[in-house]
Formats: structure tokens, sequence, C-alpha cells
């Protein structure tokens, strides 16, 4: 993903700020803005945030909910290759699978219902093989 170009292409600014924060995005799977604010205590949290929903607007990142911590971030491109997540009780550790099983009944049920879906995700609490 060139983020130079899709920053020009959606009229925003290219900066050195934007390109270093998207580098370091690119090396994580999931991320909040905590991690970032910890790994960049030079960029203002104004400024951070900003970021962050610009990014989003311009689906460079998607924005998910995932348990209590709040709003998680990942890279659209990871995200367009659809998954779910699992959060061990214990460690914290977040496993990513992909289920065409589980997605495929998701879509069913909502269209039984007559909704559409624009978007979906599923979190599942559970205890790893290294904790139980």
């Amino acid at each position: 993903m060139n983020v130079e170009k899709i920053l020009r292409e959606s009229w925003n600014k290219v900066t050195p700020e934007r390109k270093k924060l998207f580098e370091w995005m690119q090396e994580k799977h999931l991320f909040t803005a905590s991690d970032i604010e910890s790994d960049f205590s030079s960029i203002g949290r104004a400024s951070i945030f900003r970021t962050l929903r610009l990014f989003v607007e311009i689906w460079i990142l998607r924005r998910i909910q995932l348990w209590e911590a709040g709003e998680s971030y990942e890279i659209e491109c990871c995200a367009k290759h659809h998954h779910e997540h699992m959060k061990c009780n214990s460690c914290g550790n977040i496993l990513s699978f992909a289920s065409e099983k589980i997605c495929s009944s998701i879509f069913k049920e909502a269209k039984k219902l007559w909704f559409h879906i624009d978007e979906h995700s599923l979190s599942i609490m559970w205890t790893c093989k290294s904790c139980s």
C-alpha cells in the first residue's frame, strides 16, 4: 500500500509524521491510539487522533471495537481479507482467524431478518493453550 499516493489522491498532505506512523502501523496487526502514544512521545495526542481519523476516512485503516479495551485499528489491506479475532482471558494474546462458515452464517441470518450488513466484527474470548 502506497500511503503517499493515497494521501495525494485524497487531497491530503504527505507529511513525515504521517509516513512514520504508517510505517509503524504496517508492522502491527492490531493497535490502539495508546500504543501509538507510547511509541511516539514526540507526536502530540491531537495529531495522533487526527491522523487515525484521516486514515480511517480515506480507507487506510479499519477501526474495530474489541472487547472493553475500546477502539483498535488495523491496516485496511488486512481487513479486506476478512478475519475474526479471539483474545485469551489470561495472557491477553490475540489470535486472528478466517472462517467462511461463520461469515456465511452471519450473512444468512441478516438476510432472514431483512438486514444488509455493511461490516461485521466477531470477538471471541478464550483461554489459549499456554494458559490452560
